[in-house]
């Protein structure tokens, strides 16, 4: 037992039925067997759920030990938040080493200013961060820990028997009912963060094998498909060359039309990356395949897919953003030689001078999505930066596996500087406090970081 106020999940199953119709909704049933392993009796535990503000959560049942329970909300958060806070009580309370069952469910529909990771759409949906699934929280101790999804937790999918489906973990059963197909999915310990994505696509793919792409497109595909596979393929084994593969069980790289009122938000050709490949707009489909400007973007959201599922919406914009930046680099440089990694660093620095004209620097330690822009400019010139910084004092191959045991040991968490520091110094066997206390948690670059690539002009 722990001495803390303490539970655990023991088994927990998710359920998804695409609901179609004008307006189709996803219904979304999460169930969890839990102990209380702690040494207080539990009155209440507290689940974040996606903001309805921006996610259209409807109909949510919460049920205890197969009783109807009335959830508080305790936390509206705004229309920047991810998440929304509600308060599930025990009547009467959870005793220590007692098991309660937990169901909550609720439908969901993303509406017209949805996270373009969450969108769902007449004929495909896309749930690709975790803010889409309930997150049990911790009870409110110093000492209590955040209870983690377990190993062997299953993933049932229902959909239109002529959708296609990618999802994380491990393919379990399919089974056809009555125009329906329902798959069901494993995750295991090393499989990425719980993502869906699903749709009525016709799949353009030239083998099965795991160095491949294949393209989902809501028509036909048109274009040479070949040149722009091989060109993604090599930036696929450039990526899985320095910092490990990214998820075992995905056949290929997936490059999948996005649809939805996201994908009309703005005239410019967008790219969404997720685990297994990156979803591109129409727009951005629109440009050809065979063009080098497709290429790009894919390219761009291939290298940030590396890093997606270790990034949250609270998470330091240096890492959020600039670990994906600093990707991008490595592969121009891959590709294009080391001309290319100075000619990103003047790039950067540029941005980095441009920005500081319009607001005051905060360090890159504190900086946020929720800040304003302005600021948020300065820690996207300056991140990417700090990692090839990293590169200069110890070394190009220690940096990328010191990188690469963060993807593996925290793929499905939020990543914070202590624990990439923690990771470097782990591979490096050196001391890189002042270094990050010098970069991280001051403004402002180091003169002799700038001194050395001003002077290489």
């Amino acid at each position: 037992m722990s001495p803390a106020p303490d539970y655990r999940i023991d088994k927990a199953a998710v359920k998804i039925e695409f609901i179609p119709g004008q307006s189709p909704e996803l219904h979304l049933s999460t169930g969890y067997t839990l102990e209380n392993y702690g040494a207080s009796v539990l009155p209440f535990i507290d689940v974040l759920l996606p903001n309805e503000t921006r996610y259209a959560i409807r109909n949510l049942l919460v049920k205890v030990d197969g009783q109807n329970v009335s959830s508080a909300q305790v936390s509206g958060g705004s229309p920047e938040a991810r998440t929304s806070k509600m308060r599930v009580p025990f009547d009467p309370g959870w005793n220590p080493r007692e098991r309660r069952n937990l169901v909550i469910e609720y439908n969901f529909s993303a509406h017209e200013g949805a996270e373009k990771s969450e969108v769902l759409a007449a004929a495909s949906f896309y749930l690709i961060s975790p803010g889409w699934l309930p997150a049990l929280q911790p009870p409110s101790h110093a000492l209590s820990s955040t209870p983690a999804i377990p190993q062997g937790t299953t993933y049932s999918v229902e959909i239109p028997e002529d959708f296609l489906v990618l999802a994380s973990g491990k393919p379990r059963a399919r089974k056809k009912d009555r125009g329906t197909v329902k798959y069901q999915f494993e995750l295991r310990k090393d499989d990425v963060a719980p993502y869906v994505i699903a749709g009525r696509y016709v799949e353009t793919a030239s083998s099965r094998q795991k160095n491949s792409v294949s393209f989902w497109t809501f028509g036909p595909l048109e274009g040479d498909s070949a040149g722009v596979e091989k060109q993604v393929i090599s930036v696929s084994d450039i990526l899985q060359k320095n910092f490990g593969p990214l998820d075992k069980d995905s056949s290929a790289v997936h490059v999948v039309e996005l649809a939805g009122a996201s994908s009309d938000v703005t005239s410019e050709p967008q790219v969404v990356p997720f685990p297994a490949g990156v979803l591109v707009s129409s727009r951005a489909v629109g440009l050809g395949i065979d063009s080098s400007s497709f290429l790009k973007l894919v390219e761009s959201g291939l290298a940030r897919s590396w890093f997606a599922s270790i990034s949250a919406p609270e998470s330091p914009i240096g890492i959020s953003e600039g670990l994906p930046e600093y990707a991008e680099a490595v592969v121009d440089e891959a590709l294009n030689g080391e001309a290319s990694r100075r000619d990103r660093v003047s790039r950067f620095f540029q941005e980095y001078e441009s920005a500081l004209k319009e607001a005051v620097e905060k360090p890159l330690i504190s900086t946020t999505k929720q800040d304003p822009v302005e600021q948020r400019r300065i820690a996207l010139a300056k991140a990417p930066l700090f990692f090839i910084a990293l590169e200069d004092a110890c070394g190009e191959e220690s940096v990328r596996r010191g990188l690469t045991q963060v993807l593996t040991l925290l793929h499905a968490q939020r990543v914070g500087y202590p624990d990439l520091r923690a990771a470097l110094e782990n591979v490096t066997h050196k001391d890189l406090a002042p270094m990050f206390r010098v970069w991280i948690y001051n403004p402002g670059i180091p003169d002799e970081f700038r001194e050395k690539y001003e002077s290489a002009k």
